[in-house]
């Protein structure tokens, strides 16, 4: 490792240990129980000991977050239905068929339907 890397190596250390223990220090502390699948535990601690972070420092990082944010610090989306991924390919194909109708307006397709607005 550089002079210059090994610098940098450090005061990133340096900062990254400030901010951990001005998040952890000098706070009161609880226990807490949650139940989680004993499998995803095990990937969770091996990830987060692989960040220098314990379970219980990750889950108040977490819970910080999501003061902070006044909610899951993190988008929740449940993944599109297969109607959904079906209507989205049927309109990408109709979107590049060069054979579609097309129309000048929103009045002249109102037109074609026979609708009166």
């Amino acid at each position: 490792m550089t002079k210059s890397m090994d610098l940098k190596h450090k005061y990133y250390n340096h900062f990254t240990n400030a901010t951990f223990c001005g998040i952890f220090r000098s706070m009161s502390t609880v226990v807490t129980n949650i139940r989680i699948d004993k499998e995803l535990k095990a990937q969770a601690t091996e990830l987060f000991n692989d960040l220098g972070l314990t379970l219980s420092q990750a889950f108040t990082v977490f819970l910080k977050q999501a003061i902070l944010h006044h909610g899951l610090p993190f988008a929740v989306t449940r993944p599109p239905s297969k109607e959904l991924l079906e209507a989205i390919k049927e309109g990408e194909e109709l979107a590049h068929d060069p054979n579609a109708k097309t129309y000048a307006s929103f009045d002249e397709l109102l037109d074609e339907l026979d609708i009166k607005v």
